[in-house]
């Protein structure tokens, strides 16, 4: 019913993701234009502001109304981007991580992602591992990385990660990160 003309000419669209009244698009050729959508009015949306950074995200998520996960690539590793989208008109990148890793799974499915609002964190699976991040006071810190496994997906219950992988599950304490049990499959 609208549409918004002009976005990243010549490349092409990694991620979107609509939320209330705004719209988040990331494009990508050479940069990784972040673009914040005004759609108050479906039948005429309007772009609001632009980033443009290195690499790219592949998956857009929400963590606060005002700031916004990207997960994708830059220089070959795993780049995880905190979008402060609180001034629609002019957002900017809070804090970024490259995570030594080529590829997550988040990449290709949403169902790889896990977010735990009450303990301020996200998981997210890499190719060597699983990896717990804090998003707490606009940083991204590497809280817990689990090796020797190929983790798919995690949950949360009480105050416990359980952490599943091919060949095992690992449940780890929120309170410290410390493993408590791993189970075999």
């Amino acid at each position: 019913i609208g549409s918004v003309q002009k976005l990243g000419i010549q490349e092409r669209i990694y991620s979107a993701r609509f939320i209330g009244d705004k719209g988040y698009v990331v494009t990508f050729r050479q940069i990784d234009p972040f673009y914040v959508l005004d759609l108050r009015d479906p039948r005429n949306p309007a772009l609001a502001g632009e980033l443009k950074i290195p690499g790219f995200s592949s998956y857009l998520h929400p963590i606060t109304p005002e700031r916004i996960l990207g997960a994708g690539q830059e220089a070959g590793k795993v780049k995880l981007s905190l979008f402060n989208v609180s001034a629609p008109g002019n957002p900017t990148e809070a804090a970024k991580y490259l995570l030594d890793e080529y590829w997550s799974e988040v990449s290709e499915t949403h169902h790889a992602f896990l977010l735990d609002d009450k303990h301020k964190i996200f998981f997210l699976p890499g190719s060597r591992g699983g990896y717990v991040f804090s998003y707490a006071n606009d940083e991204l810190k590497l809280q817990k990385a689990v090796s020797e496994i190929t983790a798919r997906r995690a949950l949360f219950l009480d105050d416990y990660l359980y952490i599943i992988g091919d060949q095992k599950i690992v449940a780890l304490n929120e309170a410290n990160w410390e493993t408590v049990k791993e189970l075999s499959l």
